[in-house]
């Protein structure tokens, strides 16, 4: 009768403490049953739930004192039961105060500086827990840790996945929007700076990389053996289709081998540029760059490497001289003869002196003016030997 009594006071004290304002814990609250163990207080209970003593009190008949053995209620947010119910109240209970225990610590140690060693204890409080709870409180404090390291794309990411989660409170998720945004802005003025103070590196880089490709790819086919024919066969006494099937189990062959050699060549090169962007890096900063920087100098410099080949390809195509207007170049525009110069057909020769830059004297002349008796500078090309037109 006692206990009825009890719960029934129990019950009423918890429909004033959910529905009163000032309990700091909002509607969302369950009462979770806890059989006090030894060593346990009023005042560990409030710091394992990250409660106020004055909660507690208010949950269980005002008692400031709890006793081993005895049952008392813990408030919880409702956000905690996820796929679970008050008979897993034990259960629900060990499982925020293990995750409340081990994000403090973490916190501790975020505290201290060492944010690399804070970011995995975060991390391990999030796998320890994130089955059955939120954890946005140690999401936030990993986006945390990669912010004050610089890692900005990490940082951006984790503040993202803060502010997706169901039950953040409002202020933590608007603080992470804005540590967010902070973050993008800095990753991108980043970039902007290694692409600008290593440009001249590149530039040189993509040009030796340039032609180091072009001759592996001329190369290419160096070292590789076709398919050697059965015994007894040779191609002439082959079937149409067996010739067919050879040709083409060549043909991959080569092409598998061809991948391959590239394939090897350009990782050979990628830790090329790697390893001396890192050196160039320890020498200007006096420290090892970070993955991302290493990462986003490669890119940056696999961008330049293919300006740099379309730049070539331009100039061999004449499409510079189309777009700049040179004329006389094989590139300019045809004319209806179909040659770019319709007087010298594109031979870039005087036709009035054949390209020898004298001709014969009409006048009678027969003293001689260097070009041999009776021979006097031409009057089309000016002694040039090139054609006027197309200079």
């Amino acid at each position: 009768m006692l206990m009825r009594r009890y719960n029934i006071i129990m019950a009423m004290l918890t429909i004033l403490f959910v529905l009163n304002p000032e309990n700091g814990c909002g509607q969302d609250i369950v009462n979770l049953r806890h059989i006090v163990q030894r060593g346990e207080t009023i005042e560990t209970l409030a710091d394992s739930y990250r409660l106020t003593t004055d909660m507690l009190k208010t949950v269980n008949l005002g008692m400031d004192t709890f006793y081993t053995g005895m049952e008392i209620f813990v408030p919880v947010d409702k956000k905690y039961m996820w796929l679970r119910t008050e008979e897993d109240s034990e259960d629900i209970l060990k499982d925020i105060a293990g995750y409340f225990q081990e994000y403090k610590e973490a916190s501790r140690i975020f505290n201290s500086g060492d944010y690399r060693k804070a970011d995995k204890l975060f991390e391990s409080t999030i796998r320890n827990h994130g089955k059955w709870l939120p954890c946005e409180e140690a999401y936030f404090g990993k986006a945390m840790c990669d912010y004050n390291r610089k890692k900005w794309s990490s940082a951006v990411d984790g503040f993202a996945k803060v502010i997706s989660i169901e039950d953040c409170p409002e202020g933590l998720r608007e603080q992470s929007r804005s540590l967010k945004a902070s973050a993008e802005e800095q990753r991108e003025a980043r970039n902007q700076r290694t692409a600008n103070f290593f440009s001249n590196f590149f530039q040189v880089a993509a040009e030796v990389g340039t032609a180091y490709l072009a001759a592996s790819q001329a190369n290419a086919g160096q070292g590789y053996n076709y398919p050697s024919l059965p015994q007894g066969t040779n191609l002439g006494s082959m079937s149409d289709a067996e010739f067919t099937n050879y040709v083409n189990t060549s043909l991959s062959q080569l092409a598998n081998y061809s991948m391959m050699q590239v394939e090897q060549q350009w990782k050979q090169e990628e830790i090329q540029v790697k390893s001396g962007f890192a050196s160039t890096y320890r020498q200007l900063h006096g420290k090892d760059p970070s993955a991302e920087e290493v990462q986003a100098a490669y890119n940056s410099y696999m961008q330049t490497k293919a300006n740099a080949y379309s730049t070539v390809q331009k100039a061999n195509s004449g499409l510079y001289d189309r777009e700049l207007g040179i004329s006389g170049s094989s590139s300019s525009k045809r004319t209806s003869s179909g040659y770019a110069c319709s007087q010298c057909r594109d031979t870039h020769i005087c036709q009035t002196c054949n390209g020898s830059g004298w001709q014969h004297s009409d006048m009678g002349e027969i003293h001689d003016h260097g070009g041999g008796v009776g021979n006097i500078k031409c009057g089309n090309c000016k002694g040039s030997g090139k054609c006027s037109f197309c200079k």
